[in-house]
């Protein structure tokens, strides 16, 4: 019977030391793409300026979308080391099925055909759980349900769009078919740190 035991033991540990290694050390696999940095959780989030930078919709879009995407670092002097302010009404919302993000689309007041993705991460998942900015994250999340309700893995269409203000660090991210994505920069914020509803 032990010597039956002791392989499977010895897996569990390797295991283990593997999870340790790559920094999972809480909360439940969630998105592997560039992962690191949707979460505040790499080796570059020190290059962040603190200071909140107001952006509008439009300003967003209208950045150059840089030619390669680094997996697991940010891109410095980006809107990737900002914290950025925008005011947008919310268009349109589902629960992602791959990573548990909240995917949300906002527009321009003024212009709903100019739209932009913002995220909120799951604090259940590896590496938010972790993060420096969990508190943020999950604030944020809250305050979006408290607004709008638990979103679904459906989208939810919105009739009356609802002005409101985001604040979080800038992304870019790569286009794969996502719903109401900036073109042409493909900038988006995420992790959204702060949700106030303006009506």
């Amino acid at each position: 019977m032990k010597r039956k035991l002791f392989p499977l033991t010895l897996f569990f540990v390797l295991v283990l030391t593997a999870l340790t290694a790559y920094g999972q050390t809480c909360g439940v696999h969630c998105g592997p793409e560039i992962w690191r940095v949707k979460t505040l959780t790499d080796t570059t989030v020190g290059n962040i300026y603190p200071t909140e930078t107001t952006k509008t919709i439009s300003q967003l879009r209208a950045i150059p979308r840089p030619h390669t995407l680094p997996a697991n670092t940010r891109i410095n002097n980006s809107i990737e080391t900002k914290m950025i302010k925008v005011i947008g009404v919310v268009m349109t919302f589902k629960l992602e099925a791959n990573d548990n993000d909240f995917h949300v689309v906002i527009a321009n007041p003024n212009n709903h055909a100019q739209t932009m993705i913002v995220e909120f991460p799951d604090p259940q998942c590896d590496h938010v759980c972790s993060s420096g900015f969990l508190q943020q994250i999950q604030q944020a999340r809250a305050d979006f349900v408290a607004k709008f309700g638990q979103p679904t893995t459906s989208f939810n269409d919105q009739a009356n769009p609802i002005r409101v203000e985001i604040v979080g660090i800038g992304f870019f991210d790569r286009p794969h078919g996502q719903r109401g994505r900036a073109f042409l920069s493909i900038a988006e914020i995420h992790p959204v740190l702060k949700f106030t509803p303006l009506q």
